[in-house]
C-alpha cells in the first residue's frame, strides 16, 4: 500500500516540474485556432459588407511579430494584417469582406511570416465551419426567412407565389415601373391603374371616372378625367349644367313673361259714359287676342296661382311690337328705306318720263263745244225778198 503511495507522489512530482520545463523550452509561437475568428455582424447577408477578425495568441516565452492572412477557399480576402504580440497576450487584427452570394461558404485565418521563425506551425492555420448567408431581397434589415414580404410590395408572401406572376421575390413582376402593392394589373405591363375599378385599365378605358363622359369630352369641357365629380358639388359631370361651378349643377329656367303689377282702383261712377273706340284697335289686335286665349286653353293643365306669373290680354292696348326699342321693327324699316332708294335709283328715267308727260296732258286747253244756232227761215220773215247769199263770191 505505501509503494502505490509513493508512485502516485512521483507522478505528480513529474506533471508538476517536467512538462511546465518542456513547454517553456519553445520561446517563439503565435497561436490562431477555430474560435479565433469571427464576424462583425451575427447574421450574414449576401452582399452586405462585415469585418472579419481574428484573435492571435503569443504562447511562447519570447515577443515575436508575423501577418495574419484571410482566405475565402484560396482566394485571399484582402490584404495580410501585421500582428505583433507579447508573451501570453493577445493582439486582434481584422479585413474588410463582402458575404458572396453563395449557398455556404468559410473562412481560413493563417499566420505566417513571422519574425523570428515559428518554432510550432501546427497551431498557426486555422477556419470557419460551414457558413450559411442570409438574403434580404427588399434590403429592409430583415433577412428573407424572417420576413412576411420579401420584396416589399406591400403584398404578404402568402399573397404572392413562387413562380407565377406576380412573383414573391420581385416588387414590380410586370416591370413597368409601379410595385405589385399599388399595380392595378401588377402582372400587366401595359395597365397599373383603374380609377373606376371596372375592371378595365385606365389606358383602355374611355371614361376612367366612369361619370358618362368620356375622356376626350372631359378635356375639351376642362373636367377631370379622373374624378366623377370635379368641382365636388355632388353631381356628376355628365348630369352637372355647370360641372366647374360648385355654387350651381342646373340650367336656370328664365320667366319669358314680365308679371304685372296690380293697383287696386277704387271704382269712379260716371253718368252717360261716353263710349270711345280704341284708337288702333283692329282685327289683327283681336286675333292676336283670341290666339293667346286658344293657347292658354290648350294647355289647361298648367297651374298658375295668384302669387305666380299672370297674364293680362289688352285688344289694341300696349303692343311691344311698335314700341322704339324692338329692333326688328327699325330692321324692316330700313329694309322698305332701302327698296325705295334702289328703286328710285335704277327706274329714275321711266319715273321723270311719266311725270313729264302727265304735266303735258295737264296743261293741254279743253276745247269747248257750242251748239250752232238755229237758222232763220229768210221767207218766213215778213217784207223779207227772196234771194240768195253766196258765201264763196262773198269772200
Amino acid at each position: 500500500m505505501i509503494n502505490y503511495f509513493k508512485k502516485y507522489i512521483l507522478i505528480a512530482l513529474f506533471l508538476f516540474f517536467v512538462i511546465p520545463l518542456t513547454a517553456s523550452a519553445i520561446e517563439y509561437d503565435l497561436q490562431i485556432i477555430p474560435g479565433d475568428i469571427y464576424f462583425s455582424e451575427d447574421i450574414l447577408i449576401a452582399g452586405d459588407s462585415v469585418r472579419i477578425y481574428a484573435s492571435v495568441r503569443n504562447v511562447g516565452t519570447e515577443d515575436i511579430v508575423g501577418y495574419v492572412s484571410f482566405f475565402q477557399g484560396i482566394e485571399l480576402i484582402g490584404n495580410s494584417q501585421p500582428v505583433s504580440v507579447l508573451p501570453s497576450r493577445v493582439d486582434d487584427v481584422f479585413v474588410d469582406f463582402v458575404v458572396p452570394d453563395v449557398a455556404s461558404f468559410n473562412v481560413v485565418a493563417r499566420v505566417q511570416g513571422t519574425e523570428p521563425v515559428d518554432q510550432n506551425n501546427s497551431n498557426n492555420e486555422t477556419q470557419t465551419a460551414l457558413l450559411y448567408p442570409e438574403h434580404d431581397f427588399d434590403g429592409d434589415g430583415i433577412v428573407d426567412s424572417q420576413d412576411n414580404d420579401d420584396d416589399n410590395d406591400g403584398l404578404l408572401d402568402t399573397q404572392e407565389n413562387q413562380n407565377q406572376c406576380p412573383y414573391i421575390l420581385d416588387a414590380d413582376s410586370d416591370n413597368d415601373g409601379y410595385n405589385d402593392s399599388t399595380d392595378k394589373f401588377p402582372c400587366d405591363s401595359s395597365e397599373w391603374l383603374d380609377t373606376d375599378n371596372d375592371g378595365i385599365g385606365n389606358n383602355s378605358d374611355n371614361d376612367d371616372d366612369n361619370d358618362g363622359l368620356s375622356d376626350s369630352q372631359e378635356q375639351n369641357l376642362g373636367t377631370d378625367p379622373l374624378r366623377s365629380d370635379t368641382d365636388g358639388d355632388g353631381v356628376n359631370d355628365a348630369q352637372d349644367a355647370y360641372p366647374l361651378d360648385s355654387s350651381r349643377s342646373q340650367e336656370e329656367v328664365r320667366n319669358i313673361f314680365q308679371p304685372i303689377v296690380e293697383q287696386e282702383l277704387e271704382p269712379e261712377v260716371i253718368s252717360n259714359p261716353e263710349v270711345i273706340e280704341p284708337a288702333n284697335l283692329d282685327s289683327n289686335s283681336l286675333g292676336n287676342v283670341q290666339e293667346l286665349i286658344d293657347n292658354l286653353e290648350d294647355h289647361a293643365d298648367l297651374d298658375v296661382s295668384d302669387n305666380q306669373l299672370k297674364v293680362e290680354a289688352v285688344a289694341g292696348t300696349d303692343n311691344y311690337f311698335f314700341k322704339g326699342t324692338n329692333w326688328l321693327l327699325w330692321i324692316i324699316i330700313l329694309l322698305i328705306f332701302s327698296i325705295i332708294g334702289i328703286s328710285l335709283y335704277l327706274y329714275q328715267d321711266n319715273i321723270f318720263r311719266l311725270f313729264v308727260k302727265k304735266n303735258k296732258v295737264k296743261s293741254k286747253p279743253i276745247q269747248k263745244v257750242v251748239a250752232p244756232k238755229p237758222v232763220q227761215n229768210i221767207k218766213s220773215r215778213p217784207g223779207a225778198s227772196s234771194y240768195v247769199i253766196d258765201l264763196k263770191k262773198k269772200k
